[in-house]
């Protein structure tokens, strides 16, 4: 009888035991670019729970599956920002020169029309960060484009700290030493807590003092340099031409522990082999990706393609978009076309926004490829994604619908089709 009892109560607490949620989504493509092998057609991608469970030709879609059908679109990965300098209140850039201890988490405004304009190009993760004008600009944030809050969309909190060697003044040789200055003064900063700490361990063995540990930490001003030159924080320098490449080569002797990436402006160019050897990884400012030069003498222009140049001296590409609205560089796709038209191949330019974003943000086990184990953030398109004519129907992030052209309120009043 006592038996029975416990049975029952065992089996009442099974029946009635909240279940395990387990949300099933499978997506039928036409086509899958899954960027991290072969393309394949007539395929499914099963998603569980957020992430990619399978995906092939031959997965059977469970019973109890959300579907989503897209036989007749092209199923490929949300694109990578490593580098974005939009979607924040006031603006990119601070007008004090040195602001490290600023966060990009305190400003970034999630209303903003920035991040709606990323679903709708099928953008998923986002690096936000200071923008080019100031020397030092503040610490970034990884966000995904979506959510009520900064703390809804967050990814990673801290990024990296931004320098920059854009002289505003036009005076090259000043903006560099200002940044070398700074750069000293937080050196000098840490070897003087490095001697405290010491004196303080000293103290502490010769029962002089009754603390447990040391206290003494840099003011806010210096904090984020000091992680910076300690490799705790990765920096991202913005190098507009071939002169500031020389000083990053500078400080990376000076400096052999830090944890640098280049943010490389048009003329960079005529560095390509500068880069190569340095090895940073290198990041092409959306205005580098084609620009005409003109000679000084016959005043007669030329098309230089910085992507082109750098792809040829073996320079891993990744691709940054424009922050003007009335820009065609905003659009992954234009930025892709434009450095294929130039003569780079179809997959490192797809891989300058999907691959090779992620592995420099650290996110490459989690996004940028559709494989299973990673985040099912993937975007839904009309068409080849370098065709013009081709739009984002769907995206996805950890799957779940993020954004649908269907119901986008703003390209509907801007097409005469809402019905307000």
């Amino acid at each position: 009888m006592m038996f029975d009892r416990i049975l029952f109560a065992t089996t009442l607490s099974l029946l009635t035991a909240p279940a395990v949620a387990q949300e099933l989504v499978a997506v039928k493509a036409g086509r899958v670019i899954t960027m991290a092998g072969a393309e394949m057609k007539n395929a499914v991608v099963l998603i569980e729970d957020g992430r990619i469970k399978e995906v092939g030709a031959k997965v059977e879609v469970p019973w109890n599956a959300t579907v989503i059908d897209a036989s007749d679109k092209v199923v490929m990965p949300t694109y990578v920002l490593a580098h974005a300098t939009s979607g924040m209140d006031g603006g990119s850039n601070e007008r004090m020169a040195n602001v490290p201890f600023l966060s990009v988490k305190d400003g970034i405004d999630p209303s903003s029309s920035f991040f709606e304009e990323s679903l709708r190009n099928g953008i998923g993760t986002l690096n936000v960060i200071p923008g080019n004008s100031t020397l030092l600009g503040g610490v970034g944030m990884v966000v995904r484009p979506i959510g009520k809050t900064v703390e809804d969309m967050a990814v990673r909190d801290r990024s990296g700290l931004k320098l920059s060697l854009a002289a505003s003044s036009g005076n090259k040789v000043a903006q560099i030493r200002q940044l070398r200055r700074t750069l000293r003064d937080a050196e000098d900063t840490r070897k003087d807590l490095e001697r405290q700490e010491a004196e303080f361990e000293r103290e502490k063995a010769a029962g002089a003092t009754e603390k447990e540990k040391f206290e003494g930490k840099p003011d806010d001003s210096k904090k984020a340099i000091i992680e910076f030159l300690e490799g705790k924080i990765r920096g991202y320098l913005y190098v507009p031409s071939a002169a500031e490449v020389n000083e990053a080569m500078r400080m990376k002797r000076r400096w052999a522990g830090i944890d640098l990436a280049l943010v490389a402006g048009p003329k960079t160019y005529k560095a390509a082999r500068q880069l190569k050897a340095l090895g940073l990884p290198v990041i092409l400012d959306a205005t580098a990706m084609q620009f005409y030069e003109v000679d000084s003498e016959t005043t007669e222009e030329t098309l230089v393609s910085t992507a082109k140049v750098l792809d040829d001296a073996g320079v891993p590409l990744i691709f940054s978009i424009s922050t003007s609205t009335r820009s065609a560089q905003r659009y992954p796709w234009w930025q892709m076309a434009t450095a294929i038209r130039n003569g780079v191949s179809r997959d490192t330019a797809m891989r300058a926004l999907t691959i090779e974003p992620a592995k420099l943000l650290g996110l490459d086990k989690e996004v940028g490829t559709i494989e299973p184990g990673k985040i099912a953030n993937l975007q839904i398109l009309t068409g080849d994604p370098l065709k013009a004519t081709s739009w984002v129907d769907t995206v996805l992030l950890e799957g779940e619908i993020a954004y649908e052209r269907s119901t986008d309120a703003r390209l509907q009043h801007l097409f005469g089709t809402d019905k307000n």
